[in-house]
């Protein structure tokens, strides 16, 4: 998938240029919809289709601390939008000077004097322009004037509501990760870097994986199944997200993270690994002592185990 941050770039591609819209943060099954009919129409007019997007939440710029936590950092949802076998994705850097552009200058600055852009496609709440002033029935008007035909994809619904980043980030947070996954059409991951632990784990015979999440969403605190990758190795686990309550001096400034891989040996320090949240197993509990601990650990891993052989 090529990249690019300027319009003109785009300007200088043949067409047909079909255009998919949108923020794309998690790149759910609702973009996928946007995302897919792009591709679709591009193939279908024998052309190319590209996403639309922003580098960073519009709220960060125009509203600072009211923007929500992403789902997916930047380098995660260009590999995410890449994995939908788009073409390509125009990533504007989005500015003050960009925000206060006005809807029809946007699009003309779109389209471009050779006007090789075919269509646009968006969602029913996607905004652009000034102040937000752009919607899509002024995207059909400008596309009737600019020669581009524009396409409003309605929302994909689960469980009777529309499918939102909102919807999966609020669904995350509460620990349940088997409804967010079936709105994003995979499981939630975090990509974190392994670091050195204090080695309570390996002190009672269970050694971690160990990491300090920097992700803007993670799971409410518990023990949740877990899925990676070392190398082309699927490698599937038992992960604690959470205080280490058994343990009253081992507590952690901020929630961390601690991942018993199943079957696998081998130091990851300094790995960057990305953790698929597969299944909440339990609420963080304060133990008695570490074999009460252990006791528990076994049947978490019992259950992970059953879990994995059905995926």
């Amino acid at each position: 998938m090529q990249t690019f941050v300027s319009p003109d770039h785009l300007h200088a591609l043949p067409g047909p240029l079909v255009l998919a819209a949108g923020f794309f943060d998690g790149v759910h099954l609702g973009h996928r919809a946007v995302l897919d009919g792009a591709i679709a129409h591009a193939r279908q007019l024998g052309g190319q289709a590209w996403a639309l997007t922003f580098d960073q939440h519009p709220l960060t710029i125009l509203a600072p601390g009211r923007q929500p936590p992403l789902l997916t950092p930047l380098s995660m949802r260009l590999e995410l939008l890449a994995q939908t076998g788009i073409d390509g994705c125009l990533m504007l850097p989005f500015t003050r000077e960009l925000a206060a552009c006005q809807p029809r200058d946007f699009v003309r600055l779109l389209c471009g004097p050779q006007r090789t852009v075919a269509a646009i496609r968006c969602g029913e709440n996607w905004r652009f322009g000034a102040g937000g002033g752009g919607d899509p029935a002024l995207l059909a008007e400008l596309g009737r004037q600019h020669g581009f035909e524009a396409v409003t994809v309605p929302p994909l619904h689960h469980d009777g509501a529309p499918i939102s980043s909102t919807r999966i980030r609020r669904a995350i947070q509460a620990g349940d990760v088997a409804e967010a996954a079936s709105m994003l059409g995979r499981p939630y991951s975090v990509r974190e870097t392994v670091v050195r632990g204090r080695g309570v784990g390996r002190t009672i015979g269970m050694a971690t994986a160990n990491l300090h999440p920097a992700a803007e969403v993670l799971p409410g605190i518990g023990v949740y199944a877990v899925r990676t990758w070392v190398g082309d190795r699927r490698v599937d686990g038992v992960a604690g997200l959470g205080w280490r309550p058994t343990f009253a001096d081992a507590r952690p400034d901020a929630p961390e993270l601690e991942i018993h891989l199943l079957d696998f040996e081998g130091d990851l320090y300094g790995a960057t690994l990305d953790v698929a949240f597969i299944a909440r197993l339990r609420d963080e509990i304060k133990f008695p002592d570490a074999a009460a601990l252990m006791e528990q650990v076994r049947e978490d891993i019992r259950q992970a185990r059953q879990l994995a052989a059905r995926s």
